[in-house]
């Protein structure tokens, strides 16, 4: 009962977040973040429809988990390091059936590209999301398709967007036809259950033309656009271009004989893998702040335990306000800077070994004084300070290990890399970090969100390695 409870509360937490969030911010922009995949393997598996049954299910392609197969669990997927995705948070397994040209040849996948974002497709509006729960399992696309889907889409070389079956590709005369298949999953969610039941329940559900969800499925989750890449040589109708279906058993369950269907049997599947806070913060930071976050989402992350502005000289405490600010002493003004305090991220040690680690300042704000575009500092300082207790006259010197940012006048969340001070912490046996700012000599006010505000500063490490496509 307990689990149960908890459960619910996280859920009707979720919502009521994501509401107060839209309350405070009108209008939603586009929130958004990608990432490529290697493939890894190919099995006869199907975690989802067919779990715990090894070889029954049609050939399936896999990108991502390098260990995806009929067993694999929520717990599996997270234990594992190894990943085909150039962000090492991500331990998803995504999979796909394979494709067969006409004259036989199957043609291995290149990579596929996963978009999420926050848009509640089919409609163009843009939502606030909870994060994708741990374990989700998801699907798309019709393995009895005859007809063209509106979530399946083909793109092909010379050609756009569509939802037919190419017959006019222009082969590169060197490379080839690339085929591009889309796939939109489902954005609504039930809020009880990870998976879908097979002939029963689904899980999962599209909104409407107008971005509303339908009853019964009241939370919006980040919409999942998965991409497949296939090099197919010298071709330019794939009407008979065909992709595995479920084989034929016999009576004991044995397989009798490989099926094949057209390209409107395309379909995909989706196990969420994510760690915890990558997830977190790409609803958080990403989709419900309105922020392209490109391929940068965090293995881990910490928000500030401590932050205040100081007026140097002033014995005035300031750790409640919801600003920080950076300011040089000009004329009868005296000098701001401003003091954050973390936990210092974790999980640096769990890396696979390709994978080195950074680690990056987020903070908000901008040049309130004019447009121009100036470097400011951030020093690690020692972390023997409060909130409640710093100012002007007890702060700690602001200086030490430095990273600069470049910035104008545009209030936006941007990034100092201080990865040289996090390591300098770790290797001293520490397990907080505090970080001082301060502005240029030319006495421009520099403003940020405190902890106290709606855009928090972050602390997080990151762990990307961009893969060739």
């Amino acid at each position: 009962m307990k689990t149960l409870w908890i459960h619910a509360c996280t859920v009707l937490c979720g919502l009521l977040l994501a509401a107060a969030a839209a309350a405070q911010t009108p209008k939603l922009t586009d929130g958004s973040f990608d990432i490529v995949c290697n493939y890894s393997h190919t099995l006869p598996d199907d975690a989802i429809v067919y779990p715990g049954k090894p070889g029954i299910a049609m050939q399936h392609d896999f990108f991502g988990n390098t260990t995806t197969n009929a067993y694999s669990t929520a717990d599996t997927l997270q234990a594992v390091s190894g990943s085909t995705c150039e962000n090492a948070a991500d331990g998803t397994a995504y999979w796909a059936p394979s494709l067969k040209l006409p004259d036989g040849t199957i043609v291995r996948p290149s990579y596929q590209k996963t978009y999420y974002t926050n848009q509640a497709v089919p409609s163009a509006k843009r939502v606030y999301v909870q994060a994708l729960p741990a374990g989700l399992k998801m699907m798309v696309g019709d393995h009895h398709g005859t007809q063209p889907n509106p979530r399946i889409s083909f793109l092909c070389t010379g050609r756009g967007y569509t939802n037919t079956i190419p017959t006019n590709c222009v082969p590169d005369p060197a490379t080839g036809t690339q085929l591009n298949i889309g796939m939109n999953f489902p954005t609504c969610w039930d809020g009880v259950n990870l998976s879908p039941v097979m002939g029963g329940h689904d899980n999962m559900a599209y909104p409407d033309s107008n971005g509303k969800c339908p009853s019964g499925y009241p939370v919006h989750l980040p919409e999942v656009n998965m991409n497949i890449a296939y090099n197919l040589g010298q071709i330019s109708d794939l009407t008979n271009v065909q992709l595995s279906l479920d084989p034929q058993l016999d009576a004991q369950g044995n397989v009798v004989k490989q099926l094949w269907g057209s390209l409107y049997t395309a379909h995909g599947d989706f196990f969420m893998g994510w760690r915890p806070q990558a997830a977190q913060y790409m609803a958080t930071y990403c989709m419900n702040k309105g922020r392209v976050c490109n391929r940068e989402l965090p293995y881990s992350y910490s928000e500030p335990s401590d932050d205040a502005t100081v007026v140097v000289g002033s014995t005035a405490n300031y750790g409640t306000a919801k600003t920080l600010n950076a300011q040089r002493s000009s004329g009868s003004t005296p000098e701001s800077v401003f003091y954050v305090k973390f936990k210092i991220p974790q999980g640096a040690v769990t890396l696979p070994p390709e994978f080195t680690p950074r680690y990056m300042l987020l903070v908000d704000g901008g040049n309130m004084t004019d447009t121009a575009a100036v470097n400011i500092g951030a020093f690690s300082v020692s972390t023997d300070w409060s909130e409640q207790t710093i100012n002007g006259t007890n702060a700690p010197a602001c200086q030490g290990t430095e990273s600069t940012l470049y910035l104008n006048n545009q209030v936006q969340y941007r990034t100092f890399t201080v990865t040289d001070a996090i390591n300098q912490a770790i290797a001293a046996g520490k397990d907080t970090v505090a970080f001082c700012v301060r502005g240029t000599g030319d006495g421009r006010l520099f403003q940020f969100g405190s902890k106290e505000s709606v855009n928090r500063p972050v602390l997080y490490m990151i762990a990307v390695n961009p893969l060739p496509t």
